[in-house]
Protein backbone atom coordinates (compact mmCIF):
# COMPACT_ATOMS: atom_id res chain seq x y z
CA UNK A 1 0.00 0.00 0.00
CA UNK A 2 1.26 3.44 -0.91
CA UNK A 3 2.66 5.44 2.00
CA UNK A 4 1.51 9.02 2.48
CA UNK A 5 4.01 11.70 3.40
CA UNK A 6 4.19 12.74 7.02
CA UNK A 7 2.62 16.09 7.89
CA UNK A 8 5.04 18.85 8.83
CA UNK A 9 6.47 18.53 12.32
CA UNK A 10 4.63 20.50 14.97
CA UNK A 11 6.49 21.78 18.03
CA UNK A 12 5.18 20.47 21.31
CA UNK A 13 4.53 23.65 23.22
CA UNK A 14 4.22 22.10 26.68
CA UNK A 15 7.41 20.09 26.18
CA UNK A 16 9.29 23.11 24.84
CA UNK A 17 8.03 25.29 27.64
CA UNK A 18 8.67 23.02 30.57
CA UNK A 19 10.55 19.89 29.61
CA UNK A 20 13.91 18.95 31.01
CA UNK A 21 16.47 19.66 28.33
CA UNK A 22 19.34 17.38 29.19
CA UNK A 23 19.97 13.96 30.71
CA UNK A 24 21.93 14.45 33.88
CA UNK A 25 24.93 12.37 34.79
CA UNK A 26 24.53 9.68 37.40
CA UNK A 27 24.90 11.50 40.68
CA UNK A 28 27.71 12.43 41.80
CA UNK A 29 24.82 14.76 42.57
CA UNK A 30 24.06 14.54 46.30
CA UNK A 31 21.14 16.42 47.70
CA UNK A 32 19.30 16.11 50.95
CA UNK A 33 15.64 15.23 50.85
CA UNK A 34 12.76 14.78 53.06
CA UNK A 35 10.57 17.54 54.40
CA UNK A 36 6.98 16.33 54.40
CA UNK A 37 4.12 18.57 53.45
CA UNK A 38 2.89 20.95 56.08
CA UNK A 39 -0.58 19.81 57.03
CA UNK A 40 -3.44 22.26 57.33
CA UNK A 41 -6.54 21.43 59.38
CA UNK A 42 -8.72 18.68 57.93
CA UNK A 43 -11.68 19.84 55.87
CA UNK A 44 -14.94 18.28 54.79
CA UNK A 45 -16.27 18.41 51.24
CA UNK A 46 -19.34 20.54 50.57
CA UNK A 47 -21.66 20.65 47.56
CA UNK A 48 -22.58 23.87 45.76
CA UNK A 49 -24.78 23.90 42.64
CA UNK A 50 -23.97 20.31 41.77
CA UNK A 51 -20.20 20.81 42.19
CA UNK A 52 -18.45 19.21 45.15
CA UNK A 53 -15.75 21.44 46.60
CA UNK A 54 -12.85 19.91 48.51
CA UNK A 55 -11.23 22.64 50.59
CA UNK A 56 -7.51 23.41 50.08
CA UNK A 57 -5.12 21.76 52.49
CA UNK A 58 -1.46 21.95 51.68
CA UNK A 59 1.16 24.16 50.18
CA UNK A 60 4.12 21.74 50.10
CA UNK A 61 7.39 22.80 51.58
CA UNK A 62 10.58 22.31 49.58
CA UNK A 63 11.11 18.71 48.54
CA UNK A 64 14.86 18.84 49.03
CA UNK A 65 15.83 20.34 52.39
CA UNK A 66 18.01 19.45 55.30
CA UNK A 67 17.55 15.74 55.93
CA UNK A 68 20.19 13.19 56.77
CA UNK A 69 19.08 10.97 53.88
CA UNK A 70 21.19 11.17 50.73
CA UNK A 71 19.45 11.14 47.35
CA UNK A 72 21.15 8.67 45.00
CA UNK A 73 19.72 10.42 41.94
CA UNK A 74 19.78 8.94 38.43
CA UNK A 75 17.52 10.46 35.80
CA UNK A 76 14.80 7.91 35.05
CA UNK A 77 12.17 9.21 32.62
CA UNK A 78 8.77 7.55 32.86
CA UNK A 79 6.54 7.32 29.77
CA UNK A 80 3.65 4.91 30.32
CA UNK A 81 2.40 1.94 32.31
CA UNK A 82 0.41 -1.20 31.60
CA UNK A 83 -0.85 -4.06 33.73
CA UNK A 84 2.44 -6.03 33.51
CA UNK A 85 5.02 -3.23 33.64
CA UNK A 86 6.01 0.30 32.70
CA UNK A 87 7.98 2.06 29.97
CA UNK A 88 10.96 4.13 31.08
CA UNK A 89 14.42 5.37 30.15
CA UNK A 90 17.05 5.30 32.90
CA UNK A 91 20.44 6.93 32.42
CA UNK A 92 23.52 4.71 32.23
CA UNK A 93 26.12 4.56 34.99
CA UNK A 94 28.33 7.03 33.11
CA UNK A 95 25.47 9.51 32.77
CA UNK A 96 24.81 8.85 29.08
CA UNK A 97 21.33 8.26 27.72
CA UNK A 98 19.98 4.83 28.46
CA UNK A 99 17.74 2.69 26.27
CA UNK A 100 13.97 2.80 26.29
CA UNK A 101 12.96 -0.29 28.24
CA UNK A 102 9.87 -2.04 29.53
CA UNK A 103 10.30 -2.93 33.19
CA UNK A 104 8.00 -5.68 34.42
CA UNK A 105 6.48 -5.48 37.87
CA UNK A 106 8.11 -8.88 38.40
CA UNK A 107 11.57 -7.33 37.93
CA UNK A 108 12.10 -8.41 34.31
CA UNK A 109 13.18 -5.88 31.70
CA UNK A 110 12.88 -5.79 27.90
CA UNK A 111 14.56 -3.09 25.81
CA UNK A 112 12.93 -1.53 22.75
CA UNK A 113 14.87 -1.72 19.50
CA UNK A 114 13.16 1.44 18.27
CA UNK A 115 11.22 4.18 20.02
CA UNK A 116 8.13 5.52 18.32
CA UNK A 117 6.07 7.41 20.85
CA UNK A 118 5.81 10.78 22.43
CA UNK A 119 8.65 12.55 24.18
CA UNK A 120 8.58 13.10 27.92
CA UNK A 121 6.35 16.06 28.61
CA UNK A 122 3.73 14.99 26.08
CA UNK A 123 0.52 13.68 27.51
CA UNK A 124 -1.06 10.31 27.55
CA UNK A 125 -0.77 8.87 24.06
CA UNK A 126 2.33 6.69 24.07
CA UNK A 127 0.67 3.33 24.80
CA UNK A 128 -0.75 4.78 28.01
CA UNK A 129 -2.98 2.19 29.60
CA UNK A 130 -1.65 -0.81 27.70
CA UNK A 131 1.20 -3.29 27.57
CA UNK A 132 1.43 -2.61 23.82
CA UNK A 133 3.67 0.19 22.57
CA UNK A 134 4.19 1.90 19.24
CA UNK A 135 7.63 1.23 17.76
CA UNK A 136 7.06 3.18 14.54
CA UNK A 137 7.33 6.99 14.64
CA UNK A 138 4.27 8.78 15.92
CA UNK A 139 2.03 10.07 13.08
CA UNK A 140 3.41 7.48 10.65
CA UNK A 141 1.25 6.38 7.74
CA UNK A 142 1.39 3.27 5.58
CA UNK A 143 2.78 0.30 7.50
CA UNK A 144 3.42 0.72 11.23
CA UNK A 145 4.52 -1.66 13.96
CA UNK A 146 3.42 -2.25 17.53
CA UNK A 147 5.01 -4.47 20.16
CA UNK A 148 3.44 -6.35 23.06
CA UNK A 149 5.99 -5.74 25.78
CA UNK A 150 4.65 -8.58 27.94
CA UNK A 151 5.57 -11.16 25.28
CA UNK A 152 7.89 -9.27 22.93
CA UNK A 153 5.69 -10.09 19.92
CA UNK A 154 5.49 -7.44 17.20
CA UNK A 155 2.58 -6.75 14.87
CA UNK A 156 2.77 -5.00 11.50
CA UNK A 157 -0.33 -3.00 10.57
CA UNK A 158 -1.01 -1.33 7.23
CA UNK A 159 -3.08 1.78 7.91
CA UNK A 160 -5.85 2.85 5.55
CA UNK A 161 -4.79 5.51 3.05
CA UNK A 162 -4.67 9.00 4.50
CA UNK A 163 -4.54 7.92 8.16
CA UNK A 164 -1.70 8.61 10.61
CA UNK A 165 -1.27 6.77 13.90
CA UNK A 166 -1.87 8.87 17.04
CA UNK A 167 -2.20 6.28 19.83
CA UNK A 168 -2.22 2.57 20.57
CA UNK A 169 -4.15 0.82 23.34
CA UNK A 170 -3.66 -2.93 23.07
CA UNK A 171 -5.25 -4.11 19.83
CA UNK A 172 -6.94 -0.76 19.26
CA UNK A 173 -5.35 2.09 17.31
CA UNK A 174 -6.46 5.72 17.15
CA UNK A 175 -5.51 7.45 13.91
CA UNK A 176 -5.92 10.90 12.39
CA UNK A 177 -7.37 11.50 8.94
CA UNK A 178 -6.06 14.72 7.41
CA UNK A 179 -7.82 16.86 4.83
CA UNK A 180 -6.32 18.62 1.79
CA UNK A 181 -4.85 21.43 3.92
CA UNK A 182 -3.29 19.10 6.53
CA UNK A 183 -5.94 19.71 9.18
CA UNK A 184 -7.58 16.84 11.07
CA UNK A 185 -10.84 15.98 9.35
CA UNK A 186 -11.69 13.23 11.85
CA UNK A 187 -10.24 10.50 14.03
CA UNK A 188 -10.57 6.77 13.43
CA UNK A 189 -10.74 3.84 15.85
CA UNK A 190 -9.13 0.75 14.30
CA UNK A 191 -9.57 -2.72 15.79
CA UNK A 192 -6.65 -4.95 14.80
CA UNK A 193 -6.40 -8.75 14.69
CA UNK A 194 -3.37 -10.67 15.96
CA UNK A 195 -2.00 -10.93 12.42
CA UNK A 196 -2.26 -7.16 11.90
CA UNK A 197 -5.40 -7.24 9.76
CA UNK A 198 -7.81 -4.38 10.42
CA UNK A 199 -11.12 -5.84 11.56
CA UNK A 200 -13.02 -2.56 11.77
CA UNK A 201 -12.42 1.12 10.98
CA UNK A 202 -14.79 3.49 12.78
CA UNK A 203 -14.64 7.21 11.88
CA UNK A 204 -15.05 9.68 14.76
CA UNK A 205 -16.24 13.21 14.04
CA UNK A 206 -15.74 16.04 16.54
CA UNK A 207 -18.72 17.55 18.36
CA UNK A 208 -20.39 20.58 16.85
CA UNK A 209 -18.27 23.75 17.10
CA UNK A 210 -15.18 21.72 18.02
CA UNK A 211 -12.16 20.45 16.08
CA UNK A 212 -9.46 17.88 16.73
CA UNK A 213 -5.94 19.33 17.02
CA UNK A 214 -3.11 17.79 15.01
CA UNK A 215 -0.79 17.93 18.00
CA UNK A 216 -1.51 15.49 20.85
CA UNK A 217 -5.18 14.69 20.21
CA UNK A 218 -5.25 11.87 22.80
CA UNK A 219 -4.86 12.88 26.43
CA UNK A 220 -5.11 9.49 28.13
CA UNK A 221 -6.64 6.08 27.69
CA UNK A 222 -6.84 2.39 28.51
CA UNK A 223 -8.41 -0.67 26.93
CA UNK A 224 -11.95 0.69 27.33
CA UNK A 225 -11.84 4.44 26.72
CA UNK A 226 -9.71 7.35 25.62
CA UNK A 227 -9.86 11.01 26.61
CA UNK A 228 -9.71 13.25 23.54
CA UNK A 229 -8.43 16.81 23.29
CA UNK A 230 -10.28 19.38 21.20
CA UNK A 231 -8.88 22.58 19.76
CA UNK A 232 -10.91 24.56 22.30
CA UNK A 233 -10.10 23.84 25.93
CA UNK A 234 -13.57 24.09 27.47
CA UNK A 235 -14.35 20.40 26.99
CA UNK A 236 -12.67 17.04 26.44
CA UNK A 237 -14.25 13.98 24.85
CA UNK A 238 -14.74 10.50 26.29
CA UNK A 239 -14.29 8.03 23.44
CA UNK A 240 -15.58 4.45 23.78
CA UNK A 241 -12.91 2.29 22.16
CA UNK A 242 -15.21 -0.70 21.64
CA UNK A 243 -17.85 1.19 19.66
CA UNK A 244 -15.81 4.15 18.42
CA UNK A 245 -18.45 6.56 19.68
CA UNK A 246 -17.82 9.80 21.54
CA UNK A 247 -20.13 8.99 24.42
CA UNK A 248 -19.97 12.38 26.09
CA UNK A 249 -17.97 15.55 26.56
CA UNK A 250 -16.67 16.65 29.95
CA UNK A 251 -16.44 20.31 30.92
CA UNK A 252 -12.93 21.32 31.96
CA UNK A 253 -13.60 24.81 33.36
CA UNK A 254 -10.21 25.70 31.85
CA UNK A 255 -8.63 28.99 32.84
CA UNK A 256 -8.05 29.87 29.16
CA UNK A 257 -8.85 28.41 25.75
CA UNK A 258 -5.42 26.87 25.06
CA UNK A 259 -6.08 23.13 25.04
CA UNK A 260 -2.36 22.25 24.87
CA UNK A 261 -2.15 23.01 28.58
CA UNK A 262 -4.84 20.48 29.46
CA UNK A 263 -3.97 17.32 31.35
CA UNK A 264 -6.23 14.36 32.05
CA UNK A 265 -5.98 11.11 33.99
CA UNK A 266 -8.17 8.03 33.63
CA UNK A 267 -8.58 5.40 36.37
CA UNK A 268 -11.03 2.50 36.59
CA UNK A 269 -13.36 4.67 38.70
CA UNK A 270 -12.58 8.34 37.99
CA UNK A 271 -11.57 10.92 35.36
CA UNK A 272 -9.48 13.94 36.35
CA UNK A 273 -8.97 17.05 34.22
CA UNK A 274 -6.49 19.81 35.00
CA UNK A 275 -5.52 22.98 33.15
CA UNK A 276 -1.92 23.87 33.94
CA UNK A 277 -1.48 26.79 36.27
CA UNK A 278 -4.87 26.37 37.93
CA UNK A 279 -5.14 25.80 41.68
CA UNK A 280 -7.65 22.98 41.34
CA UNK A 281 -8.53 19.95 39.24
CA UNK A 282 -11.97 18.65 38.26
CA UNK A 283 -12.81 15.00 38.96
CA UNK A 284 -15.88 13.03 37.83
CA UNK A 285 -16.88 9.44 38.32
CA UNK A 286 -16.17 7.35 35.26
CA UNK A 287 -19.60 5.71 35.44
CA UNK A 288 -21.26 9.17 35.56
CA UNK A 289 -19.02 11.47 33.51
CA UNK A 290 -21.68 14.18 33.11
CA UNK A 291 -22.59 14.13 36.80
CA UNK A 292 -21.42 16.38 39.62
CA UNK A 293 -17.78 17.39 39.44
CA UNK A 294 -15.54 17.30 42.50
CA UNK A 295 -13.17 20.25 42.69
CA UNK A 296 -9.93 19.08 44.26
CA UNK A 297 -7.16 21.50 45.27
CA UNK A 298 -3.85 20.99 43.51
CA UNK A 299 -0.93 21.65 45.88
CA UNK A 300 1.37 24.21 44.35
CA UNK A 301 5.17 23.95 44.30
CA UNK A 302 7.28 27.07 43.96
CA UNK A 303 9.65 25.80 41.27
CA UNK A 304 7.47 23.48 39.20
CA UNK A 305 4.24 23.03 37.26
CA UNK A 306 1.80 20.48 38.65
CA UNK A 307 1.15 17.17 36.86
CA UNK A 308 -1.84 15.11 38.02
CA UNK A 309 -2.78 11.44 38.29
CA UNK A 310 -5.26 9.21 40.13
CA UNK A 311 -5.17 6.32 42.59
CA UNK A 312 -8.40 5.17 44.17
CA UNK A 313 -10.10 8.13 45.85
CA UNK A 314 -6.94 10.26 45.71
CA UNK A 315 -5.60 12.87 43.30
CA UNK A 316 -1.85 12.47 42.77
CA UNK A 317 0.40 15.44 42.05
CA UNK A 318 3.99 15.65 40.87
CA UNK A 319 5.81 18.68 39.43
CA UNK A 320 7.48 19.47 36.12
CA UNK A 321 10.65 21.59 36.41
CA UNK A 322 10.83 24.94 34.62
CA UNK A 323 12.12 24.91 31.05
CA UNK A 324 15.93 24.97 30.96
CA UNK A 325 16.33 23.41 34.41
CA UNK A 326 18.86 20.59 34.61
CA UNK A 327 17.61 17.18 35.61
CA UNK A 328 17.64 16.51 39.34
CA UNK A 329 15.37 15.60 42.26
CA UNK A 330 12.16 17.53 41.71
CA UNK A 331 9.16 18.43 43.80
CA UNK A 332 7.35 15.97 46.07
CA UNK A 333 4.77 13.39 45.02
CA UNK A 334 1.55 14.39 46.78
CA UNK A 335 -1.81 12.67 47.29
CA UNK A 336 -4.97 14.67 48.04
CA UNK A 337 -8.23 12.91 49.02
CA UNK A 338 -11.08 13.52 46.61
CA UNK A 339 -13.62 13.85 49.42
CA UNK A 340 -11.76 16.60 51.26
CA UNK A 341 -8.93 16.53 53.76
CA UNK A 342 -5.25 17.18 54.00
CA UNK A 343 -2.73 16.16 51.37
CA UNK A 344 -0.07 13.55 52.08
CA UNK A 345 3.51 13.48 50.84
CA UNK A 346 4.15 10.05 49.31
CA UNK A 347 7.70 10.79 48.10
CA UNK A 348 9.79 13.78 49.21
CA UNK A 349 11.22 14.19 45.69
CA UNK A 350 10.06 12.71 42.39
CA UNK A 351 10.37 12.80 38.61
CA UNK A 352 7.65 14.89 36.94
CA UNK A 353 5.60 12.08 35.36
CA UNK A 354 2.83 9.85 36.74
CA UNK A 355 1.77 6.82 34.65
CA UNK A 356 -1.67 5.32 35.21
CA UNK A 357 -2.02 1.53 35.46
CA UNK A 358 -5.22 0.50 33.63
CA UNK A 359 -6.27 -1.98 36.32
CA UNK A 360 -5.84 0.71 39.00
CA UNK A 361 -3.10 2.69 40.73
CA UNK A 362 -0.12 4.34 39.10
CA UNK A 363 3.67 4.37 38.76
CA UNK A 364 5.97 7.24 39.75
CA UNK A 365 9.74 7.58 40.04
CA UNK A 366 11.27 9.16 43.10
CA UNK A 367 13.23 8.90 46.33
CA UNK A 368 12.81 5.82 48.51
CA UNK A 369 13.20 5.94 52.27
CA UNK A 370 16.80 4.70 51.92
CA UNK A 371 17.62 7.48 49.46
CA UNK A 372 17.56 5.29 46.34
CA UNK A 373 16.03 6.81 43.21
CA UNK A 374 13.62 4.24 41.78
CA UNK A 375 10.16 3.61 40.38
CA UNK A 376 7.30 3.00 42.81
CA UNK A 377 3.95 1.34 42.25
CA UNK A 378 1.14 3.27 43.92
CA UNK A 379 -1.79 1.20 45.13
CA UNK A 380 -4.53 1.61 47.72
CA UNK A 381 -4.03 -0.11 51.07
CA UNK A 382 -6.90 -1.78 53.00
CA UNK A 383 -7.24 1.40 55.07
CA UNK A 384 -8.04 3.35 51.91
CA UNK A 385 -4.77 5.29 51.83
CA UNK A 386 -2.14 5.25 49.08
CA UNK A 387 0.67 2.75 49.58
CA UNK A 388 3.97 2.64 47.68
CA UNK A 389 5.97 -0.41 46.62
CA UNK A 390 9.50 0.21 45.26
CA UNK A 391 10.06 -1.49 41.90
CA UNK A 392 13.73 -2.43 42.13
Amino acid sequence: MRKHPLPPAIPNRPALRRGTTTLAALAALTLAAGATAEAAPDARAVSTSGVTLAAPDVVPSAAVTGSSNQVQYVQDSLYAAGNTGYLHRRANADGSEGVHAWRGYDGSERSLDTYGGASQGQYGYYAAGSDTVLTSPLYSSGQIQTQDMATGATTDVTLPAGQYVAAVFGSTLITQELDDVWQVARLHVLHVAEDGAIQSDIPVDPPENQFFPRNQPVLAGDGRSALIRFRHALDIGLLDLATGTMTTTISTHATDDDSLYLQAALSPTHIAVYHEGASQARVVRRDDPTGAQTVVPVPQYASGTAFVGLAGEWLLTSYRPPYGTSAGPGGPLQATPLNGGKSRTLLPAAEPEIAQIPSGGAVAVGQSTDGAWTAHRISIAPNGRPALTPLT
